[in-house]
């Protein structure tokens, strides 16, 4: 019983190492609704929707449902400051015609300085961001963005820990 329970630890934890093996290098993907395929969330890009979506709740609870799903609020912090993503997706769909910038993911919450490169996306009113688990991002205003955080039952909990 020992054993059993040794090699079931064991593979949770090789499990959960899974999601520190962060892409060697940035693209950034970009989809529509119709083209939306789950095994592009496997490359842990960020994808750009390029539909206008008005539906957002609907579209998130369909693609999403087997996750937890967090309507963010996105009124919490009146500054802009960089915000390290600790859910395994984060969808941000834009209120208005706005702008976020992103950088790659890390383990740690260091933000970027002058000599990283950073990547700027552009977004028109009702387009969607999908940024996968430990990127990074920045927005100047909370209110033009809405966000929901989705997490399965690993990362839900790896998330207190990192």
């Amino acid at each position: 019983m020992n054993l059993i329970l040794i090699i079931i630890i064991i593979l949770i934890l090789i499990y959960i190492s899974c999601y520190f093996i962060f892409p060697p290098s940035t693209q950034i993907l970009q989809t529509t609704i119709n083209d939306f395929t789950f095994p592009i969330l496997y490359t842990r890009q960020p994808i750009v929707i390029d539909d206008y979506i008005q539906e957002k709740e609907e579209l998130i609870y369909s693609w999403f449902n087997y996750n937890f799903i967090k309507k963010l609020d996105n009124n919490d912090d009146d500054e802009p400051q960089w915000k390290h993503n600790n859910y395994k997706y984060l969808f941000m769909n834009a209120n208005v015609d706005t702008e976020v910038v992103i950088y790659k993911a890390s383990i740690s919450s260091k933000i970027p300085d002058e000599n990283d490169r950073i990547i700027a996306i552009k977004l028109k009113k009702d387009q969607s961001l999908i940024i996968p688990y430990k990127w990074k991002y920045f927005i100047n205003k909370n209110e033009d963005f809405s966000l929901w955080g989705m997490n399965d039952l690993i990362t839900f909990f790896v998330s207190f820990v990192f």
